[in-house]
């Protein structure tokens, strides 16, 4: 892939190593030589602040912050630097930019969640123009979800769901909840033509079948146990046998059929099977075998050859996306990880200071805003098809060796 890639990559470039302070977490840092006229004037070019300010509510009465920019600098003053509530109001004050207590800030704050969102969806749709991948000229989107924790007790934590346009290298789309809300395939809406990849938590029906009603299709990668599968004459689909065979013939592409028993439907899909390289076969089955002594159960000889499997369902028709072009397609998948860790480690995006609901909501959408802004500015280079050179006709036998030299999702 051309460059680093993921929507804060080039912050790279331009951190820098300041002092923690008051012994908090480190300012998230920014490109040198912005100033504050220069990210409003880049917001101004994307969107008005004023109007979609009141439209979601952020600004109803202007009393002591008077525009949505004094409010929106406020925001980002908390989020971004490093100083507490009070700490920030008295950086307001002794700067002449309001005058108002911690616990006004903290009231003003809560109110702005919805306006931030909003903010990170307009700059995300107009920075980000789709993408076409392939010769059909379809769009790719990986959605993934990541835990956002505040401080003390890590079971109370909160789910950022995710979609990334995996030829745009960025966010598309965001959405923040409890961590009773599970992860969906078809979080922030589906568009006909789209191509969605998931991990094995999307291998539901209901994820599935939501896609493929909007006119899309799916890559999920596929678990031992999850869905029920029945060959196309109506039989029980055996993935044991399926993965012990392709551990010969290196990968196995099989046609299936998806049953709900709670509707009693039926979806047409195809199980892609690939042998993992050695190395990593027997580790699997190592941690295999281990999980089957702490739970007192002998594990059988079908699970080990499930366990050395790597296993994909798709609904993409055969005659256009042969075997090695779905598996180059969904390595792809990866560069939603790389995004997370580069908003987690460079723009500390889960090092909250709060814990109420709203606040994590402002504080996760803030750091979304400025890391696009600051994407924007790296350059833009082509974007490379999964059926290119590079990425080759034969990705199989890269993954079977363990060769990931050309694997360019995890360069």
């Amino acid at each position: 892939m051309p460059g680093p890639g993921p929507i804060c990559a080039n912050l790279t470039l331009a951190k820098e190593n300041k002092p923690r302070i008051n012994g908090g977490m480190a300012p998230i840092p920014i490109p040198q030589g912005w100033t504050w006229d220069d990210l409003v004037e880049r917001l101004e070019q994307r969107l008005d602040l004023e109007t979609t300010a009141r439209a979601k509510g952020a600004i109803v009465r202007t009393r002591v912050i008077k525009t949505a920019a004094q409010l929106l600098r406020l925001i980002l003053a908390y989020v971004l630097s490093g100083l507490s509530l009070r700490g920030t109001a008295t950086w307001a004050e002794a700067g002449d930019h309001a005058s108002l207590s911690d616990v006004a800030l903290l009231k003003r704050m809560r109110k702005c969640g919805p306006w931030l969102s909003h903010l990170v969806s307009i700059v995300a749709a107009l920075d980000c123009p789709e993408a076409a991948i392939g010769e059909d000229g379809r769009r790719v989107l990986a959605v993934d979800g990541s835990m956002i924790c505040s401080p003390g007790d890590k079971k109370n934590y909160h789910i950022l769901h995710t979609v990334y346009d995996v030829g745009a290298q960025c966010f598309i789309g965001t959405e923040l909840t409890d961590r009773h809300t599970p992860e969906r395939l078809d979080v922030c809406g589906v568009e006909t033509g789209e191509i969605r990849l998931g991990d094995r938590v999307y291998g539901r029906w209901r994820d599935l079948r939501a896609v493929t009603r909007a006119g899309a299709d799916y890559v999920v990668r596929l678990s031992s146990t999850a869905l029920a599968l029945r060959t196309l004459k109506g039989e029980t689909f055996d993935r044991g046998d399926l993965c012990e065979r392709a551990a010969v013939a290196g990968v196995l592409d099989e046609a299936v059929a998806i049953h709900d028993a709670r509707s009693g439907e039926h979806m047409a899909a195809r199980v892609l099977v690939l042998a993992l390289p050695p190395e990593q076969a027997e580790e699997a089955r190592r941690v295999a075998r281990k999980k089957a002594r702490k739970w007192g159960y002998t594990i059988g000889k079908k699970a080990l050859a499930t366990a050395g499997s790597l296993m994909l369902i798709t609904s993409l028709p055969r005659d256009v996306w042969p075997v090695s072009r779905i598996l180059a397609l969904y390595r792809r998948r990866w560069q939603v990880e790389l995004a997370f860790k580069r908003l987690k480690s460079l723009m500390g995006l889960e090092e909250l200071r709060v814990h109420d609901a709203e606040l994590v909501r402002v504080w996760v959408h803030a750091v979304l805003l400025v890391a696009l802004l600051i994407d924007a500015e790296r350059p833009s280079a082509p974007h490379e098809r999964p059926d290119s050179p590079r990425s080759g006709e034969n990705k199989e036998d890269q993954f079977r060796s363990g060769d990931l030299s050309h694997c360019s999702a995890l360069d």
